[in-house]
């Protein structure tokens, strides 16, 4: 039987869809806004970047192909103490890789439209495991959620920031791991001038192949009972 191009087309997009993620949506105060109307959009499509690849590429600031695309989105204007932002999933799909969810800042030294990310990352969110975690895929407190979203500390200096969102698929294979990042723009306010937020990592170089995270193996046995969380501390702690 032949299909329509078309049926074929939905049918693979479809496909491709709840296979993969794409993180398009900002979150901002409980609030989904529009696609890619604060993210930067990025020309790898629904596809995962891989370890060890990736991890020396300048591609996992953003996505490949982000730079092409870093002058469309807007600036969300933020309040640090205030306000809560995040990301939500593409087409409402939720986690289902198992993995964790981690979300960096890096700080523009002027508009973030002109900034490749190249400055010190900081991590302001994580979410991993239950604890103790029995080994399992349901031990994730990523599963099937829609949406990551955190209120922004007060300790963060006033600037424009990249925000970044990274989850990692740790299922089989297990010694190459799926990577799915992308990449918003904030504007945050903020009366902080306390120490400069840290530990920070630079991307790439933060992530090494060898890492505790990267080389877990997620169906050894006995089942593992902790997974160590990638990158720095939270901050702030």
């Amino acid at each position: 039987m032949h299909l329509p191009l078309g049926f074929g087309a939905l049918a693979l997009f479809s496909q491709l869809s709840s296979a993969h993620f794409l993180f398009p949506h900002l979150m901002l105060n409980g609030v989904k806004t529009e696609p890619y109307e604060y993210v930067r959009e990025h020309d790898n499509g629904f596809n995962p970047s891989f370890t060890p690849e990736i991890l020396e590429s300048e591609d996992f600031r953003c996505n490949k192909g982000s730079w092409n695309h870093r002058s469309d989105p807007k600036t969300a204007q933020v309040t640090a103490g205030k306000d809560t932002v995040g990301f939500h999933l593409h087409l409402d799909f939720g986690i289902y890789h198992p993995g964790p969810v981690i979300i960096y800042l890096s700080k523009a030294p002027g508009d973030v439209r002109d900034y490749d990310g190249s400055g010190d990352w900081f991590k302001v969110y994580e979410l991993g495991t239950a604890d103790p975690w029995d080994g399992t895929d349901n031990g994730w407190l990523t599963k099937d959620l829609k949406y990551f979203e955190f209120q922004l500390p007060s300790e963060i200096p006033a600037g424009q920031y990249l925000m970044r969102i990274e989850q990692m698929s740790i299922h089989q294979p297990y010694s190459q791991k799926e990577l799915y990042f992308q990449c918003a723009h904030l504007d945050i306010a903020s009366d902080y001038n306390g120490p400069a937020p840290g530990p920070t990592i630079k991307i790439p170089g933060g992530y090494k192949a060898d890492d505790p995270a990267i080389l877990l193996d997620s169906w050894a046995q006995p089942p593992p009972t902790y997974f160590p969380m990638p990158g720095p501390a939270v901050w702030p702690n």
